[in-house]
């Protein structure tokens, strides 16, 4: 078991993760999944590290549903639990991380590709399971400018009328409320802190979206070269779709306009001054360069003023 080689793309949200995902499912080697949010939403929520029989075949089911149906629409139906049934012994005891292997290296095969490759921003968190359970997976860890995360993160909500019409009003009532320069610029620091822990470890690369995007061939090379796969020019043509600020594109490219797009309008400047202000330390270290403000700005007091609201809402919409 956890023996087929793996790729996991983590970041903070908004940082190019699903960009670097559809880049590497362009790779004749490499199958990239659909956000799955397993480890966030099913191992987070285990009661045992070791699964009885009809508890596999369930959490096996629900990463097909998901795969299949994505992540809004998480149906299981009795096609889904023959496979899951299928692929398990009643004999054998498995654990999460198990479950999570047999899922894709099924999936894998069926799509006639060798490595797995996933991307779900928040897999971050779990950087330290996934190296010590998974001796064959890789990490890529995906950093953007922080207040091109704010920017991106405020138009979230507006996802559903750009292109992506299947995403329930729900979630974008959801992103709406989850989103404040406070929270999404503390998770920003706490990705970036959390990963820097592993900047030195042999199997996990920080790429800069921006570099990315600036030098897009160089910087893919060097990735390939990393994840020990043949590079092709074939695999930088991917769709320009998922922005939170502008309509998706036909056109099969790397879109280098996305670059700093936060100094093109869309953030006041009590917004910049928030998210500088809690992330200098990490805007340093990765090279981003802050804005300078003489005084703080008047309408920081009206974002400290409806935190707790925003944080009441938010909290109840994420129940």
């Amino acid at each position: 078991m956890n023996k087929q080689k793996k790729i996991f793309i983590v970041g903070s949200s908004r940082s190019g993760t699903t960009m670097i995902s559809r880049i590497l499912n362009n790779n004749k080697s490499v199958f990239s999944f659909k956000e799955l949010h397993f480890f966030s939403q099913l191992f987070s929520n285990r009661k045992s590290d070791i699964l009885e029989y009809m508890s596999s075949v369930n959490i096996l089911s629900q990463l097909f549903s998901r795969q299949r149906d994505g992540i809004f629409n998480n149906i299981i139906d009795d096609e889904l639990n023959s496979l899951s049934s299928s692929l398990l012994s009643k004999e054998l005891s498995y654990s999460y991380f198990d479950i999570f292997e047999i899922f894709l290296t099924d999936i894998t095969k069926k799509n006639d590709k060798i490595i797995a490759c996933t991307q779900t921003p928040n897999n971050l968190f779990y950087i330290k399971d996934i190296l010590q359970e998974y001796p064959n997976a890789m990490v890529i860890n995906m950093v953007r400018d922080n207040r091109d995360v704010l920017l991106s993160q405020k138009n979230k909500w507006k996802r559903k009328f750009l292109g992506a019409n299947k995403i329930p009003f729900f979630e974008s009532i959801r992103s709406f409320f989850n989103y404040h320069p406070f929270t999404t610029s503390f998770l920003w620091k706490s990705s970036l802190k959390l990963t820097d822990e592993f900047k030195d470890h042999p199997r996990l690369k920080i790429v800069r979206f921006e570099d990315f995007l600036t030098s897009p061939e160089n910087k893919c090379r060097e990735m390939c070269d990393f994840l020990s796969i043949e590079f092709n020019n074939c695999m930088l043509s991917v769709p320009n779709i998922g922005s939170s600020t502008e309509y998706d594109k036909s056109k099969l490219s790397i879109d280098s306009t996305k670059v700093f797009k936060w100094k093109k309008g869309g953030l006041n400047n009590s917004e910049i001054f928030i998210t500088q202000l809690i992330s200098n330390t990490f805007m340093k270290k990765h090279g981003y360069k802050k804005k300078n403000f003489l005084f703080p700005p008047l309408g920081v007091l009206f974002y400290l003023v409806i935190f707790p609201i925003k944080s009441f809402f938010a909290f109840f919409f994420n129940l």
